[in-house]
């Protein structure tokens, strides 16, 4: 990561970047895009992620402060939980009661895949084995499916070494990239950040690579904003969630080769 990040700083001033985290970071801990805004889970998880992956210093006394604020009643979704069980995780800071009771949670009547995918998440996190799929063939892999969608799937069905046709996915993946060189939801829709972050993770992980490489870093670096942040395309406003996707992406993209024809 060290050599990644060596790498990055030739096409990227980090300390922009890391400023802009830290003018979010709120007195008492926790993050949140706008200045005016309390802190949220969300903001201070991918603040979090983004610093960690810089390798800057991260202020645990401040977030662990917030954290003691959480109100786990208004807790109800199974990403938010995973999130704050990373954030936890990750700092050393002790896990709540509240947090691991939600994160054994039977998460019945949510989205099953987000409910497979996050619990997966999470039980990496607390290093138990991951269950079996109740349906293996009820995973298989569509070709008309969205990268955000594609990008859990594939984790999933990759967690337990269950085999699947990689071609299709990769060619789909790879006809959804624009001529600007960010990625849509599907092929012929427009580019966005977090699309572009999903193809950068799913396409090494099946053996592959976006067809314009090169094009595609410069993409993520377009959408870069004068007070550092990223937003979700060119000439957007700045979100921490982009910031950490655009900073994800470009370190995933250092591990790929020249364009492919």
């Amino acid at each position: 990561m060290g050599k990644q990040i060596e790498t990055l700083s030739r096409v990227l001033d980090p300390s922009k970047v890391i400023q802009y985290l830290r003018d979010r970071e709120k007195e008492n801990g926790g993050f949140s895009f706008a200045p005016e805004l309390y802190p949220d889970i969300e903001d201070t998880y991918y603040a979090v992620r983004t610093l960690q992956l810089l390798k800057a210093d991260i202020d645990r006394d401040k977030t662990a402060n917030y954290l003691k604020s959480i109100d786990w009643k208004e807790v109800g979704f199974p990403r938010a939980v995973y999130m704050l069980l990373y954030i936890h995780q990750s700092l050393y800071i002790e896990l709540p009661r509240q947090l691991i009771d939600l994160s054994g949670k039977d998460w019945f009547g949510f989205a099953v895949l987000d409910v497979q995918y996050f619990s997966d998440e999470m039980r990496k996190l607390l290093g138990r084995p991951l269950k079996p799929l109740n349906s293996p063939s009820s995973w298989q892999l569509q070709t008309n499916e969205s990268l955000q969608t594609l990008r859990k799937k594939v984790a999933i069905l990759l967690d337990r070494d269950i085999n699947f046709d990689r071609q299709p996915i990769i060619r789909w993946v790879q006809l959804s990239q624009n001529g600007d060189g960010g990625f849509g939801f599907y092929p012929e829709t427009t580019s966005y950040m977090e699309n572009t972050y999903c193809a950068l993770e799913i396409l090494p992980k099946l053996g592959s690579s976006p067809m314009q490489i090169e094009l595609c870093r410069k993409y993520i670096l377009g959408c870069q904003t004068n007070n550092g942040g990223f937003g979700r395309a060119p000439v957007s406003f700045p979100f921490i969630e982009s910031t950490f996707h655009a900073v994800s992406g470009l370190l995933l993209s250092e591990g790929m080769g020249g364009d492919k024809n």
